[in-house]
């Protein structure tokens, strides 16, 4: 913009500086947390004239861990609006231990804490407890913070409570925090402030209404980022995927021709496998032959056991209204709340999730020589041979490229989850996200849509960006032959044709 409207440019650590030189000069250290990056300035008197002079300045790097973008992934978790994060961190009364080096590893610890019952509000006061202890910690990294402390930035203007978090954890008194009037646009105002002393000789003047003519249209000196290719050529491309990949209508429930097939006597017996999730709770009822006779499938809220009961409840009723009892011959549990659910149900056994994904893979397909299984936090990669685990990969501690990566994004741009295949589909010129962390893609899709690249289009990247993932971060094999010649898909990330679409191109199979 300062290109476009020939003007100066002041770097946005330096124009904070200048406003809390001006406007608040008792200040000895400044926190300032954006969207995106973090920044901590110290001050100190110039011993000759007193004035306030910066001594050093430190700003995040490639991680986002204490920005905005950190509560927005946590409010995403605890199903929060953003607009009720501080209410509910302010009703909190218990800190856990999570980790503030970025939203996708606060939700490994989060998820445990959930499925244990720890309430939404304590886990919004943990997850300011974890900023306050990552600005300190990954910031100042041993330089001595001095009050008077100044807050800023848009999380500190809208959070109040991470404000309090910070003066206890710093053990402040009050009047040793400074909150500036209008703390949001503090870094706005040290711009202005600039033209008066570091560009007081720098022509600055515009006439507005010129320089609003001169941005229409205008999104970035980045205009040679070229897109992708559509994932189809031509309609008929696409008509030929579908097909493919068509899945047989089987009906399921009490009114189904299974149902009816292994019913005696008004009563059907079933096994109940319950796969507790990192973001959905999913319920299986097969026969004694394994045939899927019901099944349940739906996000967690929060709340998986309640989800369940809830779920059960329902399977329970709707069987008894059409004169079924149904007879439960044992339970089976696996997933992230395998061993709460075992507790909670009284099941009679539990297993790895990764065993019992293989277990599946094989019972409908024997040949299984490979299997990628992509979750809501994590992916899982299990080869086969014969029926037999023979290596088993799975991501670690980050969730790029799984379910929740993806819905979080489709929520900020506007797209229903279930839309995000059509979307995709329907993109001309895809964006090109590559492989990144879930927070460090915010960068790249603010730049994409800076280029001019609409939400379908963003769609579309990042459903090739899963896949990118997978091969980047979790399977790494210099050959994809190494995958064998039956390759099975499995968990609800593959719901989205354009994310199996990705990996068919990938692999050209």
């Amino acid at each position: 913009i300062a290109d476009k409207l020939g003007v100066p440019f002041v770097q946005e650590v330096v124009a904070n500086a200048c406003a809390i030189q001006a406007l608040y000069p008792r200040t000895r250290c400044a926190i300032e947390l954006g969207g995106q990056d973090a920044k901590m300035i110290f001050f100190r008197a110039n011993e000759t004239t007193g004035a306030l002079d910066v001594a050093d300045m430190r700003m995040n790097g490639s991680c986002a861990g204490g920005t905005g973008a950190f509560i927005d992934e946590i409010a995403s978790v605890l199903n929060l609006p953003i607009e009720q994060f501080n209410a509910a961190a302010c009703r909190g009364r218990t800190a856990y231990d999570i980790s503030g080096r970025c939203g996708v590893y606060a939700k490994t610890d989060i998820q445990p804490l959930l499925n244990q019952g720890a309430s939404r509000d304590d886990l919004a006061l943990s997850a300011f407890h974890a900023i306050a202890k990552q600005t300190l910690g990954g910031l100042a990294q041993g330089i001595d913070v001095c009050p008077p402390i100044i807050f800023e930035g848009g999380p500190l203007t809208f959070n109040p409570t991470l404000i309090s978090v910070f003066k206890e954890r710093l053990n402040l008194a009050d009047d040793q925090a400074i909150v500036p009037d209008h703390p949001e646009t503090m870094v706005a105002r040290g711009a202005a402030l600039s033209l008066s002393g570091m560009f007081a000789d720098a022509p600055a003047t515009i006439d507005p209404a010129a320089a609003a003519q001169t941005l229409v249209g205008f999104t970035s000196a980045d205009d040679d980022h070229a897109p992708g290719k559509p994932f189809f050529e031509t309609a008929a491309e696409r008509k030929a995927f579908a097909r493919r990949n068509q899945l047989p209508e089987e009906p399921h429930g009490p009114e189904s021709a299974a149902a009816k097939a292994h019913m005696r006597n008004g009563r059907l017996r079933v096994w109940l496998g319950i796969d507790s999730g990192s973001t959905t709770t999913k319920l299986a009822l097969v026969a004694d032959d394994g045939q899927l006779i019901d099944s349940f499938y739906a996000n967690n809220e929060g709340d998986p056991l309640e989800v369940a009961r809830r779920a059960l409840v329902r399977l329970r009723d709707r069987y008894a209204a059409a004169g079924i009892t149904l007879d439960i011959a044992g339970v089976g549990t696996t997933g992230y709340g395998e061993l709460l659910f075992n507790r909670a149900l009284h099941a009679d056994y539990h297993t790895v999730e990764t065993v019992a994904h293989a277990h599946a893979a094989t019972r409908y397909e024997p040949h299984a020589s490979f299997i990628l299984d992509i979750g809501g936090q994590d992916m899982k990669a299990i080869w086969l041979s014969d029926g037999i685990i023979g290596n088993i990969v799975v991501n670690e501690a980050c969730s790029s490229g799984c379910g929740s990566f993806l819905e979080n994004f489709a929520q900020t741009l506007g797209v229903p989850t279930p839309e995000i295949a059509d979307a995709a589909f329907t993109s001309e010129q895809p964006a090109v996200l590559g492989s990144r962390c879930t927070v460090f893609m915010n960068s790249s899709i603010v730049s994409e849509q800076k280029n001019g690249r609409t939400p379908a289009d963003i769609m579309a990247g990042l459903c090739r960006s899963i896949i990118a993932n997978v091969f980047t971060k979790v399977v790494r094999v210099p050959n994809l032959d190494s995958l064998g010649e039956h390759i099975v898909v499995q968990g609800g990330t593959f719901r989205n044709d354009a994310v199996l679409c990705a990996l068919e191109q990938h692999i050209g199979r």
